[in-house]
């Protein structure tokens, strides 16, 4: 029978990275965080601010569903990257406990690079989708679409570089056993 679990789950370390590489990262990581809880906050006022005026005034504004939808989709997006960094993605485990150590590491290397060749495609259609998202603009918001679409390449990019991280990682650590 499968098994859905974390990938942190079996044993994967807090961080992907080390020494100069994360000192690099630490400011974008942080950043991301940061833009992580200010668009939660944003998104939990505008929720809010459509239910008072739904209820209250039984007419609310068109611009607080939008807004909402745009901010959970950056959140997730984003989120994902963290998710990579610390191996707390979901994985349905079903063959790994059945395989011997080295090869689990192999087949983890390989999943991690055919990881990273599905997010390089990510960053290639998003920004060609951030090109289209250019010249439209929301409905409600009348907000430029290119600043929803920009999350592809950058939420991508920042996953890319996680997943590259965590593959390397794995490798050295199977060439190291």
């Amino acid at each position: 029978m499968s098994k859905i679990t974390s990938v942190r789950s079996r044993s994967a370390p807090r961080s992907l990275s080390t020494g100069a590489t994360d000192r690099f990262l630490r400011p974008i990581r942080r950043s991301v965080e940061i833009t992580i809880v200010t668009l939660f906050a944003v998104l939990t006022i505008a929720v809010f601010v459509q239910v008072v005026a739904r209820y209250v005034f039984n007419q609310p504004p068109t611009w607080t569903e939008e807004l909402a939808r745009f901010c959970q989709v950056w959140i997730i997006l984003l989120a994902s990257s963290i998710c990579l960094r610390k191996g707390s993605h979901l994985a349905v485990d079903y063959l790994g406990p059945a395989l011997a150590p080295r090869v689990r590491r192999a087949v983890a290397v390989i999943i991690g690079c055919l990881i990273a060749i599905y997010l390089a495609v990510v960053v290639i259609w998003g920004v060609r989708l951030l090109m289209i998202g250019l010249v439209q603009t929301s409905p409600a918001m009348q907000l430029n679409m290119g600043l929803v679409y920009l999350v592809f390449p950058v939420a991508g990019g920042l996953m890319l570089l996680e997943s590259i991280l965590a593959t390397l990682r794995r490798a050295r650590d199977w060439e190291g056993s």
